[in-house]
């Protein structure tokens, strides 16, 4: 009897080897090029800061390994790591797509569902955002989730006529901190877990999305023995439509972030902020249109303004003035082939939302070639 069942053990074994039979590939992929930006920072309403222009040459390239493959029952596997300038990993993570069940993502470095939504309005080379040299609050949707957890991506279906998909996130840990191989993310003193939601819907020429993203507040941030610190569950939240007839392309999006922060008492406006440290909430409105000259052109504008709102000091029951940081960007692409010409002028008034800084304008011109 005994032989009998190591026979039908034996057997066993081998059919499942045989079912997990996997076969896969890497490729290695990436693009090189040469830039030229100049910043000039001048004017706004502090004319007696000194400002001043530099200007100068780079190089930029991405080298990006991916290897996939494909189960016996229909699904596949698939990673991608993407080396940079200073041969550092900026992005990284396995995706298991389940065939008609959607697909799981987990990594770092590429922005996790947020990505979809950190600007979702046409343009032709770069967001505005790329060419600001400051802190924006349309660059940090889904800030908190984007590293540490576990992304879950529908596939595409239809309902009434229109087509339509929708991620969530779970994030255990809303660190923000990239996670290391068989690790997980770092613990945050002030938040716990932290979970999104998004979906997409698109029907003739017109597309449209919303996303939401929250992080709650860590009970050890709350005690003011530990940290002096009083800190609220976060709320990133954001809605966009665009609309596309034959060579042109409108969008338009707004959005909000509270990151639940408990600041000082603000007194001016006269001082820089940034999304990861301020007390008040920041709402963001963006408009661009492009235009397709051909297949091979491309031009866009686009618009962004950012208002930061201090909201009431219970400390001192006053409220600070808003302050709205502005941006305006003229973009084009050229592609020939493997060969692409791209450029962009960005100018930003009030950076990083402090109403006496100086304006600040950057011109950037990219000769990129892919292989």
């Amino acid at each position: 009897m005994n032989k009998f069942k190591k026979l039908g053990l034996t057997a066993l074994g081998t059919t499942l080897v045989a079912s997990s039979a996997f076969a896969g590939e890497i490729t290695a992929s990436g693009d090189a090029g040469y830039t030229w930006s100049s910043e000039s920072i001048g004017g706004g309403a502090n004319p007696a800061t000194t400002g001043g222009t530099s200007d100068g040459v780079g190089f930029n390239h991405d080298i990006t390994l991916s290897g996939s493959g494909e189960l016996d029952n229909g699904w596949s596997v698939a990673t991608t790591m993407i080396l940079t300038e200073d041969s550092s990993l900026s992005s990284s993570n396995v995706k298991l797509t389940m065939g008609g069940l959607g697909s799981i993502l987990v990594g770092n470095g590429n922005g996790g569902t947020g990505a979809n939504f950190d600007d979702a309005t046409p343009r032709a080379y770069e967001e505005n955002h790329d060419g600001m040299k400051t802190s924006t609050a349309i660059d940090n949707v889904g800030g908190l989730v984007a590293n540490g957890g576990i992304d879950y991506y529908s596939p595409s279906f239809d309902i009434g006529g229109a087509t339509a998909s929708f991620m969530i996130n779970y994030t255990p840990e809303a660190s923000n901190t990239a996670v290391g191989e068989g690790g997980v993310s770092t613990s945050s003193v002030d938040r716990g877990s932290g979970s999104a939601a998004g979906v997409n819907v698109s029907m003739g020429g017109i597309s449209a999305g919303a996303y939401a993203a929250s992080a709650s507040a860590d009970t050890v941030a709350n005690d003011a023995a530990v940290t002096g610190n009083d800190m609220s569950d976060s709320t990133d939240a954001t809605w966009f439509v665009n609309y596309s007839s034959g060579p042109v392309s409108i969008g338009y999006q707004v959005g909000v972030i509270d990151r639940g922060i408990g600041a000082a008492a603000e007194t001016a406006t006269t001082a820089a902020k940034t999304v990861a440290a301020a007390g008040g909430d920041f709402e963001f409105e963006k408009m661009s249109i492009a235009f397709n000259a051909n297949e091979n052109l491309s031009f866009s504008w686009g618009e962004l303004e950012e208002t930061y709102d201090s909201q009431s000091n219970a400390s001192s029951g006053t409220e600070v003035a808003n302050v709205t940081m502005e941006s305006t960007s003229i973009q084009f692409a050229y592609t020939m082939g493997s060969m692409s010409i791209k450029g962009y002028q960005t100018e930003t008034d009030n950076p990083g939302w402090d109403s006496d800084a100086q304006s600040d304008e950057v011109t950037e011109l990219a000769i990129n070639f892919a292989f």
